[in-house]
């Protein structure tokens, strides 16, 4: 199993309950636990979101998570993995909410 730096991880999807809904976070979705697949985040329930990612996605059996003190927190480290592991389910940058004028924390990204 592959561990992911500043992660918790990798458990099954069996374990979801292990992750604490209220809180915005990170999250990383594998097939093999090896590859990963999918990177999302939750700005404000990190469990909710989790479930509905690994519901409709295809054959996840494995993820990583953390909790980060804030949206803005959760967006920018959202953005790290997924140019650090440039998973092949996810098929545009993470978004930035509405009301929100972040950037992506990574230079030479289009989003920067």
């Amino acid at each position: 199993m592959k561990k992911l730096r500043g992660m918790k991880g990798p458990f099954s999807v069996d374990e979801i309950y292990i992750v604490d809904s209220g809180y915005p976070g990170v999250y990383a979705l594998s097939r093999n636990g090896i590859t990963i697949h999918y990177v999302g985040r939750s700005d404000s329930s990190l469990r909710d979101r989790l479930r509905n990612s690994i519901t409709e996605g295809e054959g996840y059996k494995y993820f990583w998570f953390d909790y980060e003190t804030s949206p803005m927190q959760a967006y920018k480290k959202e953005c790290i993995l997924y140019h650090r592991y440039n998973p092949v389910d996810n098929t545009v940058h993470p978004a930035v909410p509405s009301n929100a004028n972040w950037r992506c924390p990574i230079k030479g990204c289009p989003w920067a």
